[in-house]
């Protein structure tokens, strides 16, 4: 793991207000419920019940929230490029989680279309590696990284959500530094 510098060819930044609006309604409804729950304990007198399950469940998920917020917007780039080296992020709740790449370990970089449940759509910027990569890579990965893999047949995917480059960009900044035998695909 390495650090995603910020200052090379090819960087794919957060959009930091895009992470705040999403999370914030949810923030704010929790923390209401949070102090609701509060006024619920002081005024039935009673320090345990179903008031401060429910005011610490609420103040679990505002914490929950603040570093989902930390994390997505605070944390670094998503992805970096120069001539030598692919940095990606592949999570990290509390500290920044990221993979360094050499360009031979790069098979294909793609962009593809996802189409979730109720007509949710997304667009994913998708690393294909070589199988040595990909056997170094599994030991990092988490749940939800695996499950991207299994989606989208690639170990290292970004969601163009909240990002302040496109991924169309981003896609042409990689094309111009990727070395011959890197593929480029469009799904």
């Amino acid at each position: 793991m390495s650090r995603i510098p910020a200052d090379v060819k090819v960087v794919v930044h957060p959009r930091k207000s895009g992470v705040l609006r999403e999370q914030l309604p949810s923030i704010v409804v929790f923390t209401l419920t949070a102090v609701a729950a509060g006024f619920g304990v002081a005024v039935t007198g009673t320090a345990f019940g179903l008031w401060l399950v429910v005011g610490v469940l609420c103040v679990a998920a505002v914490v929950l929230e603040v570093l989902i917020v930390r994390s997505d917007a605070l944390l670094g780039p998503a992805l970096a490029a120069d001539a030598d080296h692919v940095w990606v992020r592949i999570g990290g709740l509390l500290a920044p989680r990221s993979v360094r790449l050499e360009w031979p370990e790069i098979t294909t970089i793609g962009l593809r279309a996802w189409q979730g449940r109720r007509r949710s759509t997304a667009r994913y910027l998708t690393i294909t590696v070589t199988d040595a990569a990909r056997r170094e890579l599994e030991g990092l990965l988490d749940r939800n990284t695996r499950r991207l893999a299994a989606t989208f047949g690639s170990p290292l995917a970004i969601s163009g959500k909240h990002k302040a480059t496109s991924l169309d960009e981003a896609v042409r900044g990689l094309r111009d530094l990727a070395p011959d035998g890197v593929r480029f695909t469009n799904v």
